[in-house]
């Protein structure tokens, strides 16, 4: 049965499926905290001090916090997802030449790609992608032109995804505004960006969703 480790208090709080990586953030770490869960649920409700549920009327839309770090060459990119069927965490990183000229700015750009590439695996209508990098919206609205090429395919990506029927909307969130979900999206960020990923992702698979989802 699968594991959950909620560290409170060490070097990178926060829930991990693997233990190994959670004791890093431990071992050493003077008076740290640490609990072991059986569901993900309960384990980000003993680091939020409170119950942390997903609402139950997520059955045909989805929210999904999303954020990026860059560190040393490495893009880290981290999301956190709720739905229908609960609250999932994710992360990954890349070290890409082409997209880490970029540093945060594309790690923050992976992160929406990798939530709309979620909504159509799971054929959902509705996605509400809460942020705290503004130019994610700012391109999209027009307001700011996408005119490097990891923008524009940003733009392109998001305009198809509509057009096959997945409504996006964008939910700007004040930085350090003590959001859960958007500090939980910024810790595994910056977990990714310490090569640390729970799930390989890429832009290939995100096209190959698209494909598959107008061919449907």
């Amino acid at each position: 049965m699968a594991r959950y480790y909620a560290v409170k208090k060490g070097r990178l709080p926060g829930v991990y499926e693997d233990w190994e990586i959670a004791k890093q953030q431990v071992e050493g770490y003077s008076r740290a905290e640490y609990r072991s869960f059986s569901s993900r649920e309960e384990a980000v409700a003993y680091l939020s001090g409170e119950s942390q549920q997903c609402s139950k009327s997520l059955a045909k839309a989805i929210v999904a916090c999303v954020d990026g770090s860059y560190r040393n060459g490495i893009c880290g990119s981290g999301i956190v997802i709720c739905d229908g069927n609960g609250m999932h965490e994710f992360y990954f990183w890349t070290d890409d030449q082409n997209l880490v000229k970029l540093r945060n700015v594309a790690s923050e750009i992976l992160s929406v790609l990798f939530a709309i590439d979620y909504a159509l695996r799971n054929r959902v209508k509705h996605l509400v992608v809460k942020h705290d990098f503004e130019n994610l919206n700012k391109w999209i609205s027009g307001e700011y032109d996408a005119k490097h090429p990891m923008t524009v395919l940003y733009k392109n990506f998001i305009n198809q995804a509509e057009a096959n029927g997945l409504r996006i909307e964008f939910e700007k969130v004040k930085a350090h505004s003590k959001d859960v979900c958007n500090e939980r999206a910024d810790k595994l960020a910056k977990l990714a960006v310490r090569k640390n990923q729970n799930v390989v992702w890429n832009l290939g698979e995100m096209m190959n969703a698209l494909r598959c989802d107008k061919n449907h």
